[in-house]
């Protein structure tokens, strides 16, 4: 199979939630392209490094992350945020994975959050996840596959600096020294956004 034939999703919890997780497993499809599921279940202990350095994470092309992973009173690492965060964080390191923040708290457009499916209305959770979540999910994939695309465009474009495409390339697929942003760098950056919240 070509690399355009397969997406990876990823789903980062630190506290797993049945029902996202039968959805994506079990009933989540898209039509065009072969879709590989994983869960990560992130680790108090950890820090966000963690996931930065993560496989599932890096060959990742869609993630979908809990909005409060990073803030539970559970998590004992320096450098709690939002998921909301972290997707920013993570455009910065690997601005190809597009990730989806979703939340038990309902949704908040302003940070695009997708609220997660409580029971005890009409709908089953699949019947939910696929009004609220499928076509989130296919925008997502869609935005991928147009990166891979201009990606191949590029690499027959021969003038362009073949550097600047191997970098835009690797990143595209996963691959990222991210020693140009340090620790520092990243803790900086969180500093700042607690700083406005």
């Amino acid at each position: 199979m070509s690399i355009k034939g397969k997406i990876n999703l990823v789903y980062i919890d630190d506290d797993r939630d049945e029902a996202i997780s039968a959805y994506l497993e079990e009933d989540y499809q898209n039509d065009t392209y072969d879709v590989e599921y994983q869960e990560i279940q992130f680790e108090g202990d950890k820090g966000y490094e963690s996931l930065l350095d993560s496989p599932e994470v890096t060959k990742a092309n869609v993630i979908l992350i809990d909005s409060r992973l990073f803030e539970n009173d559970s998590i004992k690492c320096k450098g709690k945020f939002s998921g909301e965060e972290f997707r920013m964080i993570l455009r910065k390191v690997f601005p190809f994975i597009e990730v989806l923040v979703i939340s038990q708290n309902g949704e908040n457009k302003d940070f695009e959050i997708i609220p997660k499916y409580r029971s005890g209305g009409s709908e089953t959770s699949k019947e939910y996840y696929d009004r609220v979540l499928k076509n989130k999910i296919d925008e997502s994939i869609k935005r991928v596959v147009t990166f891979r695309n201009i990606s191949k465009k590029l690499e027959n474009n021969k003038e362009i600096e073949k550097f600047l495409v191997e970098k835009a390339v690797d990143s595209l697929n996963g691959i990222n020294d991210y020693d140009d942003l340090s620790k520092e760098d990243i803790d900086t950056l969180i500093a700042a956004f607690q700083s406005m919240e």
